[in-house]
C-alpha cells in the first residue's frame, strides 16, 4: 500500500517521509529499485563513454605509429564496483536547487541539529548550513551544490528511520511538499471535493481560485495518466481548503477526507494476489476476534474469485467497504508493520527534461541493434511513448511505478555484449582519455568506429626542426564475438620543405586485429607502416607486435582518483627494438623482439595519467578531455626522458577526434 499524497490525518502518510523522498529525488537516491533502473541506465551511458575512447597512439612525426584502436570496450567486475554517480541518469549533469529548496535544506538540518538526531555528524551538519545559508544570500534562481554535499545530504535523508522522521515532521510542524502524485481515482476525489464546495458555496471568497483550479485538474484527468502531478501551490491550497472544512460541512459535501481509503470495485488477477497478500499480513497483526473473522471472510472471499479465472472481477460494495474500514482501522505502528511486511512497491517517478532525453537517446541507442521480434517491438513502443511525451514541451515528465518495472524488466534483459552494442548505437557520447601515447593497446576494431587527429612533435630526433603528421583510422568487425580489425593510415609529409625530395603526401599504413577476453583483458596483434609509399616522408620502416592489456578497478567507487588503472605489455619489433638494434630497412621488423608497455590511471573522469615504455625511452604523458560530450581527446606528452635513445627530452601533442556511425 502507498499513500501518493502529501498530507493526510492518518499517520500512515507519513508526509515528512513523502517530503524526504523529494529531496532524495534531487539527490539521486529515490529508492533501490528506481535506482537500480537509473543505473542501468547510467551503465549503458557508462559504455558509451568506453567505448568511444579514441586511439591512444595516433602517428607521432619520427615513430610512425597506425591507429591501432579507434574505441575499445569497458567490462568491468559486476558487484564490486558502483557507477560514477548516485544516479547515472545525471552522471554528466549538475544538480540544480532553487532558493525554496534551499530554505527548506536548511530547514531539516536544523531540525536534525536540534533534535540531536545525528550527534557524530553535528560539525558536518552544522558547516553544511553555513554553506547553504551563505548561497541563500548569494542569491540566483539557481544553485549548485558540490558533489560532496549532495552525497552527504543523501546519506544523511537515507539514514533516518521512520521514528526520527517522525519526529523531524512534528518539530517542524508543516508539510513542506515539491509536487504532489495523485492517482486517477484521487484525482476524481479531489474534483468531487472542489465541485461540491462550488455548489454549496461554503467559500465564496475563494471562488474564483478554486474554479481555475477545477479546470486545471480537468485538464490533467483528460490526459487519461494512471497518476498526475500537482505543483506546489495545487497542492498546499488543496489541502489548506480541506483542513479548514468542519465536519458539518463534511457531512453536507458527503465526502471523507483526501488520502482516505478507496478500493477499486474492479480487480485484475494480480490486484486479487496483491489484496490478498494484504489480508495474510494484517492476520498476524494480532487485531480484535471481529477484525480476524472480517479478515479470514475476506480471504475466502478473494480465494473463490481467484478460482473464477477471470481477467476482471469485481467487488461489492460490503467487502470494500469492509477492506476499507480495516486498513483505516490500523495504529501506524501497526500500518508500519504491515508496510514492512509487504513487498516493496515502485512510485512514481519525476524526471527532468534533461533525465528525459538521456532516456530517449538510450531507447534510440537500443532501436538500431538486433533484437527478437518481441523486445524490439517494446523498444519501438517506448521508443513512441517518450517522444511522444517529449514532444510536450514539459520540463518534468512523470512516469508511473508500474511503467518504471516495465522499463527496469526490458533493460535488465539486455546482455552485456547488447548493452555495449547499445552504447555503440549512441554515437557521439563523449570520450575518455587515452590509456597510451606512442605504444598500442590490446582492445580495438569495432564496426562503424572511426578517428582522426593530428600530432605535433617540438623537434624531431637529432635536429631542432618540429614536424607533425595526421592520421585515421577505422575499425572492422566485432572482437567481443569473434576479432576486430583496426586499419589506419598515416600521412607524415606534409611539405617538400623538409626530408628527402618530393616527399609531400608520404605516409604509411597499419592494421591491427583485437579480441576482447573475459575478467576485462584484451590482446592485439599487429604490423605497422605495413605498406609505405615515397620512403622519404619517414625512415622508421615496418614493425610488427603483440600486446596484451588489462584494466583493473583500484576502488568501488569509479568516480574517485586513482580507482582505474589500464596496463598493457606487448613485445615488438622495428622501432620497439633498442635504438642500437632498429634496422628500419628489415622486412616486418626484424629481429630480436623487445618489452614495451605502458601504465595509464585515471585522475578524474577526464584526465588520465601515462607512464610509458616505448621499447627505446621513457614517456611521461597525460591524456585530457576538455568538453564532457565533445569526442576529442589532447595528450601531451614528455618523449625521451631518461636519455636511453635520442638527443634529449622532447614535446609530443596529439589531438584526436573519435565518431561512431
Amino acid at each position: 500500500m502507498k499513500c501518493s499524497h502529501a498530507q493526510c490525518e492518518h499517520a500512515q502518510c507519513q508526509h515528512a517521509l513523502y517530503y524526504f523522498k523529494r529531496i532524495y529525488l534531487n539527490l539521486g537516491a529515490r529508492g533501490v529499485r528506481e535506482n537500480y533502473l537509473a543505473l542501468h541506465i547510467g551503465c549503458i551511458c557508462l559504455s558509451a563513454l568506453a567505448v568511444l575512447r579514441p586511439s591512444p597512439t595516433l602517428a607521432s612525426a619520427d615513430l610512425l605509429e597506425g591507429i591501432p584502436a579507434a574505441s575499445w570496450s569497458l567490462e568491468l567486475p559486476q558487484g564490486q564496483n558502483k557507477p560514477p554517480s548516485k544516479l547515472a541518469l545525471q552522471q554528466q549533469q549538475a544538480i540544480l536547487y532553487t532558493q525554496e529548496e534551499l530554505e527548506q535544506l536548511v530547514l531539516v538540518l536544523e531540525a536534525i541539529q536540534k533534535l540531536g538526531i545525528r550527534p557524530r555528524e553535528e560539525r558536518e551538519i552544522k558547516s553544511l548550513i553555513r554553506d547553504l545559508e551563505r548561497l541563500q544570500v548569494q542569491g540566483g534562481e539557481e544553485i549548485e551544490l558540490s558533489p560532496e554535499q549532495n552525497e552527504f545530504l543523501a546519506s544523511l535523508f537515507e539514514s533516518l528511520t521512520p521514528e526520527e522522521i517522525a519526529s523531524l515532521d512534528e518539530e517542524l510542524g508543516s508539510t513542506q511538499v515539491e509536487v504532489a502524485i495523485l492517482t486517477r481515482s484521487e484525482l476524481e476525489q479531489v474534483l468531487s471535493l472542489l465541485r461540491g464546495i462550488q455548489e454549496e458555496r461554503l467559500r465564496p471568497g475563494e471562488f474564483r481560485e478554486i474554479q481555475a483550479l477545477i479546470i486545471e485538474l480537468e485538464e490533467l484527468e483528460a490526459q487519461e495518466r494512471p497518476e498526475v502531478i500537482l505543483s506546489t501551490e495545487q497542492a498546499e491550497f488543496i489541502f489548506a481548503l480541506e483542513d479548514s472544512l468542519t465536519p458539518e460541512e463534511r457531512e453536507r459535501l458527503g465526502v471523507d477526507r483526501i488520502g482516505s481509503i478507496a478500493i477499486p470495485s474492479s480487480l485484475s488477477q494480480q490486484d486479487l494476489q496483491d489484496l490478498l497478500l494484504v489480508l495474510q499480513e494484517m492476520q498476524k497483526l494480532g487485531l480484535d476476534s471481529e477484525q480476524d473473522q472480517q479478515i479470514a471472510s475476506l480471504i475466502g472471499d478473494v480465494e473463490q474469485l481467484q478460482a473464477q479465472g477471470a481477467d476482471e472481477v469485481e467487488l461489492s460494495e460490503e467487502q470494500r467497504e469492509t477492506i476499507g474500514n480495516l486498513i483505516g482501522s490500523l495504529t501506524p505502528e501497526q500500518f508500519d508493520t504491515l508496510s514492512e511486511a509487504l513487498p516493496q512497491t515502485t512510485e512514481a517517478r519525476v524526471f527532468t527534461e534533461a533525465e528525459w532525453d538521456n532516456l530517449i537517446r538510450v531507447f534510440r541507442g537500443a532501436s538500431e541493434i538486433d533484437l527478437e521480434p518481441q523486445r524490439a517491438r517494446q523498444v519501438a513502443e517506448w521508443l513512441e511513448l517518450l517522444e511522444s511525451r517529449k514532444a510536450e514541451g514539459r520540463t518534468q515528465y512523470l512516469l508511473t511505478g508500474e511503467q518504471i518495472d516495465e522499463i527496469e524488466f526490458l533493460l535488465d534483459s539486455f546482455s552485456r555484449a547488447e548493452i555495449r552494442q547499445i552504447a555503440r548505437a549512441l554515437g557521439n557520447f563523449g570520450a575518455s582519455p587515452s590509456v597510451s601515447v606512442l605504444t598500442p593497446i590490446g582492445f580495438g576494431g569495432y564496426l562503424r568506429t572511426a578517428s582522426a587527429g593530428i600530432v605535433f612533435v617540438h623537434r624531431t630526433r637529432f635536429t631542432q626542426s618540429a614536424d607533425a603528421s595526421i592520421s585515421a583510422s577505422f575499425g572492422l568487425g566485432n572482437p567481443e564475438k569473434a576479432v576486430g580489425l583496426d586499419a589506419s593510415v598515416a600521412i607524415t609529409g606534409l611539405s617538400d620543405e623538409a626530408g628527402e625530395e618530393d616527399n609531400f603526401g608520404g605516409g604509411s599504413l597499419s592494421f591491427q586485429l583485437s579480441r576482447t577476453l573475459p575478467n576485462n583483458f584484451g590482446i592485439g596483434v599487429g604490423l605497422q607502416n605495413i605498406v609505405r609509399w615515397n620512403s622519404g616522408a619517414s625512415d622508421n620502416g615496418a614493425s610488427s607486435y603483440v600486446v596484451l592489456s588489462k584494466i583493473q578497478a583500484l576502488k568501488q567507487d569509479l568516480s574517485e582518483p586513482l580507482s582505474l588503472a589500464y596496463v598493457s605489455v606487448g613485445l615488438g619489433n622495428g622501432i620497439y627494438r633498442s635504438e642500437d638494434d632498429f634496422e628500419p630497412d628489415e622486412d616486418f621488423g626484424g629481429t630480436p623482439f623487445n618489452v614495451f608497455g605502458s601504465v595509464a590511471v585515471n585522475f578524474s573522469p577526464n584526465i588520465n595519467g601515462i607512464v610509458e615504455w616505448t621499447g627505446q625511452d621513457l614517456s611521461l604523458g597525460m591524456s585530457i578531455v576538455p568538453f564532457r560530450e565533445v569526442p576529442l581527446v589532447f595528450t601531451p606528452s614528455l618523449v625521451d626522458v631518461t636519455g636511453s635513445a635520442g638527443d634529449g627530452v622532447r614535446f609530443n601533442g596529439n589531438l584526436v577526434y573519435s565518431i561512431i556511425f
